[in-house]
């Protein structure tokens, strides 16, 4: 009994320690996010790119140069936009192209979901982008 005991304890205080809970739909819904990183690499806040996520997951925001819409799920914690629409115009640079691309490759591929606090991480197969909590801007 004390080994199960202790074993449990430890899970437990694993878990807590490394945020092992995981992100659920009500910590992400009704909130706006600014993009801040892609891959590590800041973004240009000029560029604009946002993601909010409102009521039933329904998403919307500005990649890069197009704005996008549809609904997201959240799934063993990963989300994924399915079916995501955009509008198509075509980009300025290649530096809001690439955000652009980042940003919707990544919510219509599904990324694994990291919350913690005012920061929102969504990591890819191919990138990693790195949001912060916007509702106060």
């Amino acid at each position: 009994m004390k080994l199960v005991l202790a074993a449990t304890t430890t899970l437990l205080l694993a878990a807590c320690a490394g945020g092992g809970l995981a992100t659920t739909e009500s910590e992400l819904q009704h909130h706006r996010w600014t993009l801040a990183s892609v891959n590590g690499e800041p973004v240009d806040a000029v560029i604009g790119s946002e993601l909010a996520i409102g009521e039933h997951m329904a998403i919307s925001g500005l990649a890069g140069c197009n704005r996008f819409f549809g609904s997201a799920k959240l799934e063993q914690g990963r989300l994924r936009a399915d079916p995501l629409a955009s509008t198509k115009m075509a980009c300025l640079s290649d530096q809001i192209q690439q955000v652009e691309t980042a940003v919707l490759a990544t919510l219509t591929q599904g990324a694994a979901v990291r919350h913690d606090g005012p920061q929102l991480t969504l990591t890819g197969s191919d990138y990693v982008l790195g949001y912060r909590l916007a509702d106060e801007d």
